[in-house]
């Protein structure tokens, strides 16, 4: 069974805990994130997820293929030129 890791995702400067499969890709978690922040005025394509370091993550990866500690923190924010 696949394990499951804890992250912080500070959806325009607003944290929010999302508890993902390591299985899973990314945009499920990107989407989980808006839905628990109330974002959900604008579709996930128009969101970028960014590590600490502000690198850009492909949302199209599993959550394992970035070897996250638990509690890592995610950036989510409107992709440049997308009003909100």
């Amino acid at each position: 069974m696949a394990e499951k890791i804890e992250l912080t995702v500070v959806v325009n400067g607003q944290p929010t805990q999302v508890v993902a499969s390591e299985e899973a890709v990314l945009l499920m978690v990107l989407e989980k994130a808006l839905e628990q922040t109330g974002n959900t005025g604008q579709p996930p394509e128009n969101w970028e997820l960014r590590n600490a370091s502000g690198v850009e993550l492909d949302v199209h990866k599993k959550v394992e293929d970035y070897h996250f500690e638990p509690h890592t923190q995610l950036f989510l924010n409107l992709k440049a030129g997308v009003g909100g």
